[in-house]
């Protein structure tokens, strides 16, 4: 299978480039810098400098693709830089998949688009309030992303699946609210961080796995997939690793639900409060999805992430 993913030098992305090419596929990667593809040599990959914004280089890429793996984003709040790039570059993808008859079309989406949760677990049936999310520029357009590729299913018969997820990680983890509630941690400043919020994990294999499943599997055409490796984890449970992995010299102090996020000491984002348990069980049973580790080996998997972090911040 010939794949086209945009956004495959990045942290999701270098993880399923490996995954397809580890399965005989031939990959085709397009983003603004693929740097930290440079070191694979691989006769079925080639590496593509451009962003999905650029009319001709998106319609260059899709060339000869027969799936396309769509992970390239802005992750910006600036609402005129995702409009000009996360709105227009996935419509660009989107026109050039249905012209140059593209099999399959794969969007990855977030969690956040569902806004406040209204009920736990979270299916694919909650109602959608992006403007509630923490960032809601981003969710907003994730939304309007997700609408898009719907539409093309509907009206262009163009298959597209979308899948939306809580917090990625592999080997190393990011993400500013980690990074803060390190650096406060390691100067030894008490903790405040709900007690019962916090969501499902996707470890990035787990991540290439649901998309290998879903690509060109008729089961998955026009759905919308919530994707996890199957464990919740509180920000309790966070914070206390965290406090372990830095010395141990901080105080934890929970915060009630209705109370201020901004009151916390990890970050103002207000979809900290949710409890963002996702179910997956619609993924399992249309596409086969079983995430590949049990429970305890992601909690390890994630501490050793974690660590790697605290080190990293420990430098800085």
């Amino acid at each position: 299978m010939r794949v086209l993913v945009t956004g495959g030098a990045g942290f999701m992305g270098k993880t399923i480039v490996n995954d397809l090419l580890a399965h005989g596929h031939t990959v085709r990667v397009l983003d603004k810098n693929a740097q930290s593809l440079a070191g694979i040599e691989h006769g079925r990959l080639e590496l593509m400098t451009g962003g999905i914004e650029d009319v001709a280089k998106v319609k260059e890429a899709v060339s000869s693709a027969e799936v396309i793996y769509h992970l390239a984003e802005t992750f910006s709040s600036n609402p005129y830089e995702v409009l000009d790039i996360d709105i227009r570059g996935n419509l660009n993808l989107l026109v050039e998949a249905r012209a140059q008859k593209v099999q399959h079309f794969l969007f990855t989406s977030t969690h956040r688009v569902y806004g406040r949760p209204r009920y736990v677990p979270v299916d694919e049936e909650h109602p959608l309030h992006a403007e509630e999310s923490g960032r809601a520029v981003y969710a907003s357009a994730k939304l309007v992303g997700e609408k898009l590729c719907l539409t093309y299913w509907q009206e262009q018969n163009l298959p597209v699946t979308i899948f939306r997820f809580w917090w990625a990680f592999s080997d190393e983890i990011g993400g500013r609210v980690l990074r803060n509630m390190i650096d406060a941690a390691l100067r030894g400043e008490t903790l405040r961080v709900p007690e019962r919020a916090g969501g499902n994990f996707l470890y990035n294999d787990d991540a290439a796995l649901a998309m290998r499943l879903a690509a060109g599997n008729c089961a998955a055409y026009g759905e919308v997939f919530n994707i996890s490796s199957g464990t919740y984890t509180t920000w309790r449970e966070l914070s206390e690793m965290v406090i372990e992995l830095t010395g141990g010299k901080s105080k934890l102090e929970f915060i009630s639900p209705d109370e201020d996020a901004a009151k916390t000491m990890i970050a103002s984002d207000r979809s900290i409060k949710y409890e963002c348990n996702l179910d997956i069980s619609k993924a399992r049973h249309l596409i086969n999805f079983e995430p590949l580790y049990p429970s305890q080996k992601v909690k390890s998997l994630l501490r050793e992430a974690l660590s790697g972090l605290v080190e990293a911040r420990k430098k800085r």
